[in-house]
């Protein structure tokens, strides 16, 4: 049985709202080329969600990318604040929600990495590294384990 998680959130600045539920096995992190120029960061946390799951308010902008595979996928983002809130198909039928604008982001693991071979590969010792509490000059911090 897959558990059965409800989300909420919100874009940065409040416009654009979010209601869903994500079958935890359904959280994954995505190492594509594409994930990683759309966000700026090495991966993007996704939650899948059917079109059914998923309620979303207020006025997305779209943009239409074209991926090397030929897939087409809309792009949805908050046209004042940038920020990202989903891909999905054309049809709209499946939603990969980023998990950072959901209420729930820090319990809702990726289970799985997809497209790991682009994976930035400074990632498998991140561990490893200096983490500090909050900006560059705060207290060094042991790495949270949970």
């Amino acid at each position: 049985m897959t558990d059965l998680i409800n989300v909420d959130g919100k874009c940065y600045c409040g416009d654009i709202s979010i209601k869903g539920t994500v079958a935890s096995a359904m959280v994954m992190a995505c190492h594509c080329t594409d994930c990683q120029k759309f966000s700026g960061a090495p991966f993007r946390a996704v939650a899948f969600m059917p079109a059914e799951n998923i309620e979303i308010t207020g006025s997305v902008k779209e943009y239409l990318k074209t991926a090397d595979s030929g897939n087409e996928r809309l792009q949805g983002f908050c046209g004042n604040c940038g920020s990202q809130i989903y891909a999905t198909d054309p049809a709209k039928t499946t939603f990969m929600v980023r998990t950072g604008c959901l209420t729930q982001f820090s319990s809702l693991i990726p289970v799985k990495h997809i497209f790991g071979s682009s994976m930035a590969e400074w990632l498998s010792s991140i561990g490893q590294k200096t983490w500090v509490s909050t900006g560059p000059a705060s207290a060094e911090i042991t790495p949270p384990t949970k």
